[in-house]
């Protein structure tokens, strides 16, 4: 990297770290070299030696390359493709957890003999459900790009549960392989790091903000600490001059933060701090996000406040089994379990624990030779009923590398970003049409920093950081996961990944919808370069007193972006956001009205269900292969 500043290089912007290809992640790794993007863009790239997406930097999840076919599609191009001649019983559009369910699914129904051809625009498998691997020392440490975590097992629908089981996943072995006592026993805790720009200095505050001694040494001017105590320990509510039979009323017209400022009288510093911590869960900021959901959800602020009876078995539904259902790669493990019962040349193994260190042979995924192929890097444009006829096969054109190409299927399964599917398949009726462009997606970047050792974090005694004011809103030591042969770091001097949050947005858009636009366009605009210079300047920030140096420690970087991430429901005449879809009204349900079968075409995905859980990808991948049956 040529030209750095002094303070660049200082921060180590010119570090000889594996971060980058200076192609943002478009390149591919092959032997020893980087294939330019040109040549990259050669047909079938996946099946070139050397191929495999899990170690690329840099530049990831909705990587260059991924999302502008899609983005032509959407503003009206037209191409007209090559016809392949290749026939299959059922083409899946889209090749994250859905997209593989419902290929699992199909051959379930129609046989083992069932020819099935996934078409999925990414250059790997998993959609959301993304794996990152770092090598330091010979070592490859693993990381989470997307999904998380199996959230509450024992909660899953029955067929979710049944197919979790049936891929080898035995949830109760979880207990073992997470370490629960490992940061406990070296004393780390939750942080908070309050910036300068924000709140006038900066200060790291150690523990539980509801306590005094925590906050004694903070920026926060005493209001705003006694605001914070009074916040988290008052049982009364702050609706007492509002009739009861009208609080639920305003709490829908009013978002969190308003919530907090009018009726609350909470100090300016405290909302400041508060802004972002609907963020991590909703993609959205405090001043978007329904004081009503933020009561439902059981934010503070609330007290004793009670809406009548029809939310009671609501709120005690809520699971309490602990997060720890977590796989050292999130669930990409799930998607990879699913490739290897579809395609077993593709890798080996038989078991979960396998799984997290299983090397894939991405050249095996599109094998001729295969009953079940996946083909990366392709982006569907177009499906279409041969001479419009519903009864007939679908052609499917896809774009690979800049070339149009033509399959025909006698099934098919949307299981991509179903606002796209109008403008794919453009036979659908008007309604439904408009139904699906109401399924919505709201941003967020899962950011891997690889580090060579994490004595800072012992030192100031924190394993989990959150940061109001900073671009990554939040930091923490990755998951402690040790499964079959991967080990968990462990001890502080050794590497480990730290894992950071960012939902871009825009604070003080009151539209939830116009905070997921913004953040949208901030995500296909902002570079890796500032990417990476605002993670070297804010670990710095907050890590330095405990002997950080980024220029030092920093060993890889890998960011994940997803401008298109958590699945909801938008209804435009109320411009609401469909927060928890069960509450919503029948009428609002696009989701439900978009994902009915056209023809020969059925939809899946999280999409079709407003919610972006693992779960709901199954369970909506059975539907949509069944109702086709």
């Amino acid at each position: 990297m040529k030209n750095k500043s002094r303070s660049d290089r200082v921060l180590g912007m010119d570090a000889d770290i594996t971060r980058r290809d200076f192609l943002n992640g478009v390149g591919i790794a092959v032997g020893s070299t980087l294939l330019t993007k040109e040549a990259s863009a050669i047909p079938g790239a996946q099946d070139l030696p050397g191929y495999y997406p899990p170690s690329l930097q840099g530049m990831r999840g909705s990587h260059p390359g991924s999302f502008e076919v899609g983005h032509m599609a959407r503003d009206g191009a037209q191409w007209n493709g090559e016809d392949t001649g290749e026939s299959y019983d059922l083409v899946v559009v889209g090749g994250g957890i859905s997209g593989l369910a419902a290929a699992y699914y199909y051959r379930e129904l129609a046989g083992k003999n069932a020819r099935i051809l996934i078409l999925e625009n990414h250059d790997d498998f998993g959609g959301h459900a993304k794996r990152n691997e770092f090598v330091i020392d010979n070592q490859t440490i693993i990381g989470y790009g997307g999904t998380m975590l199996i959230e509450a097992p024992s909660g899953y629908p029955a067929r979710a549960k049944k197919l979790i089981r049936e891929l080898g996943i035995e949830t109760d072995r979880f207990y073992s392989y997470f370490d629960r006592k490992l940061y406990n026993s070296l004393g780390l805790n939750n942080g908070t790091f309050f910036d300068k720009e924000t709140f006038g200095a900066d200060y790291l505050a150690v523990g539980n903000l509801g306590k005094k001694s925590v906050l004694e040494n903070s920026p926060l001017t005493g209001k705003a600490k006694r605001d914070l105590i009074r916040l988290f320990d008052d049982d009364d509510h702050y609706l007492q001059d509002i009739p009861q039979n009208k609080r639920e009323e305003l709490l829908h017209k009013i978002d969190y933060l308003t919530y907090l400022r009018d009726y609350a009288d909470m100090d300016k510093q405290l909302l400041d701090m508060l802004l972002p911590m609907p963020r991590n869960v909703w993609a959205v900021n405090s001043d978007a996000y329904p004081a009503f959901y933020a009561w439902y959800g059981g934010y503070p602020g609330f007290g004793d406040l009670t809406l009548g009876e029809k939310y009671e078995d609501e709120e005690e539904s809520v699971s309490d089994e602990p997060q720890i259902f977590h796989f050292p790669d999130g669930n990409a493990a799930i998607a990879r379990l699913l490739v290897r019962k579809l395609i077993p040349a593709a890798t080996t193994g038989n078991s979960m624990e396998d799984i997290v260190t299983a090397r894939f042979d991405y050249s095996k995924l599109d094998d001729p030779r295969s009953l079940t192929r996946l083909r990366l890097n392709s982006t569907v444009v177009r499906a279409q009923h041969l001479d419009g006829d519903l009864k007939n096969p679908v052609k499917i054109t896809y774009i690979r590398e800049g070339k149009a190409q033509v399959v025909e299927a006698g099934r098919v399964i949307m299981a991509g970003y179903n606002a796209l599917v109008p403008h794919i398949c453009p036979e659908l009726p008007a309604a439904q049409q408009s139904a699906l462009k109401n399924c919505i997606r709201a941003p967020l970047v899962y950011t891997n920093v690889l580090i060579k050792n994490w004595t800072s974090f012992v030192n100031l005694g924190i394993d989990h950081v959150r940061c109001p004011g900073f671009f990554h809103h939040d930091v923490r030591l990755d998951f402690p996961i040790s499964m079959g042969s991967y080990k968990f770091s462990q001890s502080p001097d050794e590497p480990i990944v730290l894992h950071l949050t960012r939902i871009p947005g825009e604070p003080g858009n009151p539209s939830a919808l116009g905070q997921f636009n913004a953040g949208k366009r901030d995500l296909l605009s902002t570079s890796f370069e500032t990417f990476e210079r605002n993670i070297r300047v804010e670990l710095n920030r907050i890590l330095g007193d405990g002997g950080f140096d980024a220029a030092r420690d920093i060993a890889g970087i890998t960011v994940n972006r997803w401008p298109h991430g958590y699945a909801y429901a938008h209804d435009p005449a109320t411009d609401q956001i469909a927060f928890e879809p069960s509450l919503w009204p029948e009428r609002m349900r696009y989701w439900e009205h978009g994902s009915r079968p056209f023809g020969n075409i059925n939809i899946a995905g999280t999409d079709a269900a407003s919610n972006a859980m693992t779960e709901a990808a199954i369970e909506e991948a059975y539907r949509a292969v069944h109702e086709l049956s």
